[in-house]
């Protein structure tokens, strides 16, 4: 018996033959990468919530697109553009700065702040959203005789919806910072635009003219069920121990926090497409509005899938350069670039060469706006793979004001070429404007990493990696 046993353990052990295949070979780059199982899991997660949300929005804007054709949507896309700038106005930036004390808090178990915060911002953004809605609301109807045909029917559903959007936006981001990227995604990317495509198909249905006013209250509908869910979710993800502690305030912090990001988001406003829109439909009319606005979303679609990357990469970014890991935060910014160039240059190649099939899909007027889409698709495209990460880099070590300055100034300079190229080149030159205002804010904002952080920002490892200042 004893010698079957030592027979027995005196048996070599097979090792099993490596595994190939594509799954194996895609496992085998994946280490070699350096990037984290969580981090590829976030990554996953909000990589499919983009990918979910897009296609939810571009179906829904289609059906609506198609329902109120051309100038009518314009109206739409042009009273929406307003509603942004009141909401931009409302939250106030909270739901930036909750994503960074949120998670701060709940990583630090500081159980009354992290109650304490959430309180101060549902109230501040509720009351402030709310006051700015009523405010907007009042002198735009008292102006309506001089607005565009159309516009005095949505005036109230949008002054209802900035509210709903301001603070769908606050408990999205609240989940974020409790790292519930599922959760914080699904509501406002997937289930609104659904409930509103469902809610426009069945007004249709059943017979009911779809006007302007009518398709803003859906949307605001569709925000409100959307905003239910988002607070059941955040109800249940908040920690038991939080819930149970007594709310603690440092509301001087976080105001301070605050007034560095609404800076910068005022300045984004400008170089956004809202603003665009809204210079184009006051200047020349709703008609290029819906073009432009049309763009404007086609275009949106190469800066998707690096939009869910940056997403998942923004809490690493912040913790390597705290614990002064320079040479590990170079190789996650090149890795950046290269997933962001990887999931953003197919889509620009394809807009490239056949955009005017999504155009079409809005309806034959639409098909008008292809050269607006190839200018805006080129600069989505740049500022996807170096302007966006660029700018990240910046406010979460630190150097939020360098990145203000960057981007307030190049959206004076969006303003001013605006104006001036829009009556001349029409939609186009709007297009143009923002082109020349983005590429000079991505090179900026890539030099200003360079200098301060001691990183490039490029799809490869710098030669001669520079020192930084004031790190």
């Amino acid at each position: 018996m004893n010698e079957i046993v030592g027979e027995k353990r005196a048996e070599p052990r097979v090792t099993p033959p490596p595994a190939t295949g594509p799954l194996a070979r895609a496992a085998e780059l994946v280490a070699r990468s350096g990037v984290s199982p969580a981090m590829l899991k976030g990554a996953a997660w909000s990589i499919g919530g983009n990918a979910s949300g897009l296609a939810a929005s571009f179906v829904t804007q289609v059906i609506l697109a198609r329902a109120l054709e051309a100038t009518r949507y314009g109206v739409y896309s042009y009273l929406l553009a307003w509603v942004n700038v009141a909401v931009l106005v409302g939250k106030l930036e909270f739901d930036n700065v909750a994503v960074r004390f949120v998670g701060a808090y709940d990583g630090q178990r500081r159980d009354g702040l992290l109650r304490g915060f959430l309180q101060y911002g549902w109230r501040v953004v509720g009351g402030t959203a709310t006051a700015v809605a009523i405010a907007v609301g009042l002198g735009a109807w008292l102006l309506r005789p001089h607005l565009h045909a159309g516009v005095e029917g949505g005036i109230w559903p949008a002054a209802v919806l900035v509210p709903l959007s301001a603070l769908l936006l606050f408990s999205s981001s609240a989940l974020q910072g409790l790292r519930r990227v599922p959760q914080s995604q699904l509501p406002p990317l997937v289930l609104r635009p659904l409930v509103f495509g469902v809610g426009i198909l069945l007004a249709s249905g059943i017979g009911l003219g779809l006007g302007v006013g009518a398709a803003v209250a859906l949307n605001a509908a569709a925000t409100a069920v959307s905003l239910g869910l988002s607070l059941y979710l955040l109800r249940r993800a908040v920690p038991t121990s939080a819930v149970a502690a007594d709310p603690a305030f440092d509301t001087a912090q976080w105001m301070r926090a605050v007034r560095g990001f609404i800076v910068i988001s005022a300045a984004q406003l400008i170089l956004s497409p809202q603003a665009d829109i809204l210079v184009v439909g006051t200047l020349l009319g709703p008609h290029d509005a819906g073009l432009y606005s049309v763009a404007s979303q086609v275009a949106s679609l190469i800066g998707a899938g690096a939009t869910a990357v940056i997403f998942v990469v923004l809490p690493v970014i912040s913790g390597l350069h705290a614990q002064g890991r320079r040479p590990e935060l170079q190789h996650l910014v090149v890795r950046t670039v290269q997933a962001c160039a990887a999931v953003s240059v197919p889509v620009f190649l394809l807009l490239f060469t056949a955009g005017h099939v999504p155009l079409r899909a809005y309806g034959a007027a639409f098909v008008g706006a292809y050269p607006i889409l190839v200018v805006l698709s080129g600069v989505t495209l740049v500022g996807s793979m170096f302007g966006a990460l660029s700018g990240y880099l910046l406010t979460m070590t630190g150097h939020e004001w360098e990145a203000s300055r960057v981007i307030v100034g190049t959206a004076l300079l969006n303003l001013v070429l605006t104006f001036v190229l829009t009556p001349r080149l029409g939609a186009v030159g709007a297009a143009l404007a923002t082109a020349a205002a983005a590429l000079t804010r991505t090179e900026l904002l890539r030099q200003r990493v360079r200098r301060y952080l001691g990183v490039a920002v490029l799809p490869y490892l710098p030669a001669e990696p520079r020192g930084a200042e004031g790190t």
